[in-house]
């Protein structure tokens, strides 16, 4: 188990109950310095205490009752709410002002509720007919889905009158299973140490066990309290603009010894009321977002402090234990031995089974999930059937005694388990820490960070520099860590720009950052990462490399279409040509999932052989490599091997690399930015060239990346736009529009019936039943799952029913994932070893290696072939327990490449857009995702779900989560850009003069008017000089960033005015008014795409902006119509020229004539007409904004002339 801090979300209504319903009865209060091992002689966990600073607001402390956990988390109430109603009332309050004055802010949020109750009871009636009609319940796959689509289409006749189609059947079905909302009450956050810390405090004597109960509550305590310190804040003003302070958190603390399911497991639950008392005394909602951010950084440092507490408590010494690939070290307290550990699972884990068990008939039986009441009626029946002798009303006396016993049997005897505990404590001195070098670990952190990362902010480097603490520090390890954190952030580059108008000190928060910024959320990065990205895009504006000739390209295009007998499309030639002829040191092509980049490739490598050239293939991964390899006909390898060879000096012939060589880097969007510099420079050295081949929106490094995009963007890449994969045209199109995230993106993918939900345990009974079936029936399909547990899962059902039916030995050896394999299964490697070599040595074994295994040994060596050339050789017995797993499902990661006729995805609503659509684009016939939308009740009864969604509403939320990686400099840029827009600047000056200010009487904030498109002067009367002084300044930056978004506009120089038709030597004033407003309009709002206002509001102020802007933008369209009556007709059709010569340069051409996009668009190269449009609009602007600013100079007597009605903030 790893020590950590989590939240969880409470929602209100009954969501805190699971946190009650453990405690122990009201008869026995844990007393005034009572210890929490002291308490436990009674029955029952001890009641809750009230922990933070905002109680004082509250004039409460000590034990936390049900019913104050009720008013204030139930109900959004003072937590002695009872008590202020009746003393109200007494004093002759109605009862509805009575509850006023107990209410702390706003009511919590009321919200439709949602009727399922007719799909309820007819998918029970319809299970239950099936049952009666063949013996037994429904199975999962076809029988349930056409159960479901009965029922369904039964509804739908009944509410139309008529058959439904296929399609309003699928969305009903996608429909299903919404919840009602329900509002945020507050966040549960847990502590909980080390498996081997509860193991410690389970078998040790008095003394001990009293050390480390304490040391864990001054860790969680010490971790609570800088929580409370750096994410105590609330957001104010109209949309939250403002963030601001608190008076502190309010939380309930519980303390819990066990499990549920009887292993100790020692943790504490701190509920935190989402209600908090703002520095104005206001009581309003807690601003998430930090707390939510600095979860990471909260968890290490109660793992610093658990480790700081103990180590001078105890003198016990902890130690990393690898967790497996991909995955942080565990610190564990050395000596405890990890079998005993593991017997303190066992119990939790059967449980487990035996529930999973229990809700899995019950949904056969009754066609749906158990409601949460029949959850924790289930539960707690596993709990029973997997109990042994007395269980009820266990005090911690008697089940330490239990736990005794359980690590006698792990390690022998009671002797052996003394002599563990012996063992364990006393280990270091606590020595004082003096001699640690801050700079040495600081430069640790950044190097650490930037591996993984292209930019981070602090949070990310206090996490670190907690980790780096604890290995290589003593004595007061958090001191160190703060240090060593704030040396880092001095070493990192701020990326986000300073305050462009700096506010006054009564709109700063205590620590004096300006409120409209987010706390803790400064952007980062390194020189060293900028470089290379800088590095990078420099090689694709360079010459360099070796380059093929036309004619050369051409002849061997030619050849390869002969003997293959297939035809390039324009793309795929285009692309080949680009890559073999542009002379460009670094290239960049971009290809979608299904587009041919294989075939276009061979192409390409076929005309630098025909040259006298080499194209040596790099891969993300081994597996990967000889895969591309064999396809390509060409030498491959890994993108790091290549650069561990060369730093090295152990370079084979395979990875020479000289003046011949062009490195083709493939799915080059999983490739780190350092590695790819890496892999520049080295073809630099050599006069070598790099291509680079992938798709910045598919799965991106795990290391820092953005490159690939980053070059698109910077210089351009060359295309791959036809969709070849799939049998179904209208997927391929489906599959471009998931790609980008367009608006109905999911529409295909809901009329299809492609997208189902449920409960994870739920969708994995979907996504094998599906799969199984498409396998019977002799289709390639693949199972897919976003977590490396639910591939466990999955293939282990798989392999259950293959001894079933005999095809596969019942029996066999433990694998690294817990499944077991033997004779006739498939294996899969997931660690490169060349020194297992196979294929007579041509192969070795990699990670992603596909296998049968053909025997096993005693000794746990396994027999295998391989299943693409058939090599053989024995796997060694540690190699297969700590490296091999079973092969019939796989994650995200390992499946993008791969093509087959079907594939089944589990996911769920954490997943990105760029792993939806990997996942949904590997079936050439079907592709179909299954997606937790519900989740169930622990098997210990734990409730820290939310209401369930739909699978249409997870769906369109995975859509619209954009992971795709940023480098660093698309960061900076993007962070510059929004630090200008009128979405932040705009919200921040309403909420200044909201709250310091003064509206002219009788005028609203800001609304945009098509008959005033000039912008606010701040009021000369009333408010605070300071806001007021600081408000002018903000709008001349507004007036100056709709000046520059006119502009672009008018030039055509953004998407959305080039399609109307933008710029235009005859633009009339009336479609300057109308594109500045449309510009401002798109930049408030965040309107991206090329349609000039996006989507239609749905509430809000924005629906009325959106009117006035559509109507501004039809006067624009109309004068753009009407000036083109006046336009001659273009030259080309006055001197005669054929369309071959008004066509647009290839993309070869233009990386030869390096005519990149980033330059077409240069001010230098305007026509002098569009400098006079653009002199001639600028001037009537500076008009318009003279004659008001003299309306508004006071009269001789002081007042100010109004020249027509002004608004509190800019006039679109």
């Amino acid at each position: 188990m790893l020590a950590m801090m989590t939240v969880h979300v409470l929602h209100a209504g009954d969501g805190y109950t699971y946190l009650t319903r453990q405690v122990a009865s009201g008869d026995t209060p844990r007393q005034a310095g009572e210890s929490l091992a002291d308490y436990y002689a009674h029955e029952g966990n001890p009641p809750g205490r009230w922990v933070g600073a905002g109680l004082t607001g509250l004039g409460i402390s000590g034990q936390v009752t049900e019913e104050q956990m009720k008013a204030l988390f139930g109900e959004g109430l003072h937590p002695d709410a009872d008590r202020l109603i009746r003393e109200a009332m007494a004093d002759g309050a109605s009862a509805e002002e009575a509850v006023k004055t107990a209410r702390l802010g706003r009511r919590f949020p009321r919200f439709e509720p949602v009727d399922d109750e007719e799909w309820t009871t007819s998918i029970r009636a319809a299970y239950a007919d099936f049952k009666a009609a063949h013996g037994r319940a429904p199975e999962a796959g076809v029988e349930r889905d056409l159960i479901r689509w009965d029922v369904a289409g039964t509804i739908l006749a009944g509410r139309f009158g008529r058959q439904p189609v296929d399609a309003e059947r699928s969305h009903f079905l996608a429909r299903l299973g919404r919840q009602q909302r329900q509002p945020v009450a507050g966040y549960d956050l847990v502590f909980t140490p080390a498996k081997s810390v509860s193991t410690l405090w389970a078998l040790a004597d008095e003394e001990v066990r009293s050390e480390v109960a304490a040391a864990h509550e001054a860790a969680w305590q010490g971790a609570f309290e800088w929580v409370e310190q750096e994410a105590g804040l609330t957001r104010v003003g109209t949309g939250g603009a403002a963030q601001i302070d608190t008076r502190g958190l309010v939380a309930a603390t519980f303390d819990h010894a066990d499990s549920r399911t009887g292993d100790p497991n020692l943790h504490t639950h701190v509920a935190v009321s989402n209600k908090v008392q703002g520095s104005d005394g206001k009581w309003r909602a807690l601003d998430a977002r930090v707390l939510h951010s600095l979860g990471v950084a909260a968890s290490e440092r109660y793992n610093t402090l658990i480790e700081e507490e103990l180590r001078s408590r105890l003198g016990v010494r902890f130690v990393d234990e690898e967790r497996g690939r991909g995955k942080q070290p565990v610190r564990e307290i050395e000596g405890i031995d990890a079998r005993v550990r593991a017997a303190f699972s066992s119990r939790r884990v059967a449980i487990e089974e035996v529930y999973a068990e229990l809700t899995e008939r019950y949904r056969a039986e009754h066609g749906h999930e158990p409601p949460k009441a029949v959850q924790l009626r289930l539960a707690q029946q596993a709990t029973l059937d997997t109990r042994e002798g007395k269980e009820d009303g266990v005090t911690l006396s008697e089940r330490r005694q239990q736990w005794r016993r359980q690590a006698a049997e792990v390690l022998g005897d009671e002797a052996h388990v003394t002599e563990m505990i012996a063992a364990a404590v006393h280990r270091d001195s606590g020595a004082d820490g003096t001699g640690v070098d801050v700079d040495e670990l600081a430069r640790r952190v950044v190097e650490e960070v930037q591996a993984k990362r292209a930019t981070w902010k602090p949070w990310h480097l206090m996490a670190e520099a907690m980790r780096q603490a604890r290995q290589h520090a003593t004595g007061d390890l958090t001191a160190v860590a703060e240090q060593v954190a704030a040396r880092a952030e001095a070493l990192s580059l701020r990326l986000d720009p300073p305050e462009l108008n700096p506010v006054p000190e009564v709109l700063q928060r205590a620590d004096g950052e300006s409120v409209y910024t987010v706390h803790g959320q400064r952007v980062l990065t390194s020189q060293a990462v900028l470089d290379a990205e800088h590095n990078l895009v420099q090689g694709a504006l360079r010459t360099g490399g070796p380059v093929v000739g036309e004619q050369q390209f051409s002849a061997a295009l030619r050849t390869i279409e002969e003997e293959s007998g297939r035809t390039l499309n324009d793309s795929q030639r285009e692309l080949a040509r680009a890559f073999a002829t542009s002379g460009r040191e670094l290239v960049a092509g971009i290809g979608p999932a299904g587009t041919g980049k294989t075939t276009a490739m061979t192409a390409f490598a076929r005309a630098v052989e025909n040259t006298g050239g080499r194209v040596l293939a790099l891969a993300p991964s081994a597996a990967a490599a000889s895969v591309l390899g064999e396809e390509l006909g060409v030498t491959a390898e890994t993108l790091h091997k290549l650069i561990h060879a060369h730093r090295s000096g152990t370079v084979t012939e395979a990875l020479r690399v000289d003046a011949s060589t062009v490195l083709l880097v493939d799915e080059a969007g999983m490739a780190g930015t350092p590695l790819l510099d890496q892999a520049l420079t080295l073809a630099r050295e050599h006069g070598a060239s790099v291509r680079l081949l992938g798709d910045p929106q598919q799965l991106a490094a795990v290391e820092a990346g953005g490159a690939l995009r980053l070059i698109d963007e910077r210089v351009g890449a060359v295309r791959l736009e036809q969709v070849h994969r799939f049998t179904d045209p209208d997927e391929a199109a489906a599959s471009l529009r998931l790609r980008t995230g367009e608006a109905g993106a999911d529409d295909f993918y809901l009329e299809r019936g492609r997208v189902r939900g449920g409960t994870r345990e739920g969708m994995l009974e979907e996504v094998y039943a599906a799969w199984s079936a498409d396998t019977e029936a002799g289709q390639e399909s693949v199972m897919i799952a976003g977590s490396n547990t639910d591939v466990t899962a999955l293939a282990g059902q798989a392999r259950r029913d293959l001894v079933a039916v005999g095809r596969v030995e019942s029996d066999g050896i433990v694998l690294h994932d817990g499944n077991r394999a033997g004779r006739g299964d498939r294996v899969v490697t997931r660690l490169n070893d060349r020194t297992l070599p196979t294929a007579n040595g041509k192969d070795f074994v990699k990670n992603g290696d596909v296998w049968e295994v053909l025997d096993r040994a005693d000794d746990g060596r396994l027999r295998v072939r391989h299943t693409r050339h058939g090599g053989t050789l024995n796997l060694p017995a540690g190699y297969v327990a700590g490296h091999v797993e079973l092969a019939y499902a796989a994650t995200v990661h390992r499946v993008q490449g791969m093509t087959v006729d079907t594939s089944h995805a589990l996911l769920d609503a954490s997943t990105d857009r760029q792993s939806l659509y990997t996942a949904l684009t590997r079936g050439r016939q079907d592709n179909r995702v299954y997606l937790v939308t519900d989740t169930l009740l622990g098997a210990d009864g734990h409730d820290e779900t939310g209401p369930a969604r739909s699978p249409a509403q997870v769906f369109a939320g995975i859509i619209a989560r954009d992971g795709a990686a940023l480098s660093a400099t698309t960061a900076q840029e993007n962070a510059f850009r929004e630090a200008h827009s009128l979405a932040r600047l705009v919200p921040e000056v309403e909420d200044a003069l909201d709250r310091f200010g003064h509206y002219p009487p009788g005028l609203e904030p800001w609304r945009p008017a098509p008959d005033a498109p000039e912008w606010i002067t701040v009021p000369d009367s009333g408010g605070h000089p300071q806001v007021r002084e600081w408000a002018a300044r903000h709008v001349e930056l507004i007036e100056q960033r709709v000046d520059r978004l006119t502009d672009l506009a008018l030039a055509g120089r953004t998407d959305w005015s080039r399609e109307l038709g933008l710029p235009h030597d005859d633009v009339s004033d009336e479609a300057v008014v109308g594109t500045r407003l449309v510009a401002a309009y798109r930049d408030r709002y965040g309107i991206t795409g090329t349609d000039p206002l996006g989507a239609r509001p749905e509430h809000g102020h924005q629906v009325e902006d959106y009117r006035r802007a559509s109507a501004a933008l039809e006067n624009l369209r109309t004068g753009l119509a009407r000036a083109d009556e006046r336009v001659p007709a273009p030259a080309g059709q006055i001197t005669g020229e054929g369309p071959e010569q008004l066509q647009e340069p290839s993309a070869a051409e233009r990386l030869r004539r390096h005519v990149h996009r980033s330059e077409d668009r240069k001010d230098d190269g305007e026509e002098q007409g569009t400098q006079d449009r653009l002199a001639r609009a600028r001037e009537q602007l500076l008009q318009r904004r003279e004659a008001r600013q003299g309306a508004d100079r006071p009269d001789n007597n002081g007042v100010p002339r109004h020249g027509g009605p002004r608004r509190s903030g800019p006039q679109l």
